[in-house]
């Protein structure tokens, strides 16, 4: 069931964004397909983020979603058909932490957003802010690869004319960093090492990519600015 949910959803998802979305993803130098347990970290600027990283991957990831969603039944049953399982941000979650080695040791990826939340400029991994533990501690118990992943562009998608049918679409980026290993660190360095890495791929999307400043991710109310001043 899970399996079959989680590839009609991906499908139908990228299907319904085609005509709006214009996906480019790059594998910097050194990445992988990893094969066997993985930790998917990547910085988190919309809701639309887990789809196009999905998207991105052939294999099934099992994404850490926010309890608050799964307080309606029926997107509770969705969102566990999908292979995701609840997280509660607001305090250390241990329940949270054993489901994902769960995962992890029965060879799956897990995806991991380390901010907590959606967070642009200032309180974002990408501009200075140290990441939350959970995504390293899984990773290091589990002895697991982390997959640093950055994605620009789906702040955009919450603008009702990004989903005016015709050209321009709306361009959506996603990179996929080399893999990294935190075996062996304490907790505080395995940190330090995945925001660098997650730091050092957002700084390569953007070379790669020849990405302007309005390309990157920005708070909802200056990206309403920038576009009216679009538009004016």
């Amino acid at each position: 069931m899970g399996s079959w949910c989680y590839r009609a959803t991906r499908d139908l998802g990228h299907s319904l964004c085609w005509p709006f979305c214009r996906l480019h993803i790059w594998r910097a130098p050194g990445a992988v397909d990893p094969a066997g347990a993985a930790v998917l970290v990547a910085n988190h600027i919309s809701h639309f983020d887990p789809l196009f990283l999905t998207i991105a991957f052939k294999r099934t990831i099992d994404w850490m979603t926010t309890e608050e969603f799964y307080a309606n039944p029926l997107l509770a049953a969705w969102l566990r058909a999908v292979n995701t399982f609840p997280v509660d941000r607001s305090r250390p979650d241990r329940r949270v932490l054993r489901l994902g080695l769960e995962r992890l040791r029965a060879g799956r990826m897990v995806g991991v957003f380390p901010e907590g939340g959606i967070r642009a400029g200032a309180t974002s991994i990408l501009e200075g802010v140290a990441p939350k533990s959970g995504a390293t501690a899984l990773a290091r118990l589990a002895g697991a690869a982390i997959i640093p992943c950055v994605i620009l562009g789906t702040d955009r998608l919450y603008a009702k004319s990004s989903w005016w049918p015709g050209p321009p679409r709306t361009p959506v980026w996603v990179t996929i960093g080399a893999p990294l290993s935190v075996m062996g660190l304490k907790s505080d360095q395995a940190k330090v090492l995945l925001a660098g890495a997650l730091r050092q791929v957002y700084a390569a999307t953007i070379a790669h990519f020849s990405l302007r400043p309005d390309d990157l991710p920005t708070t909802p109310q200056r990206r309403k600015g920038r576009d009216r001043e679009a538009v004016a």
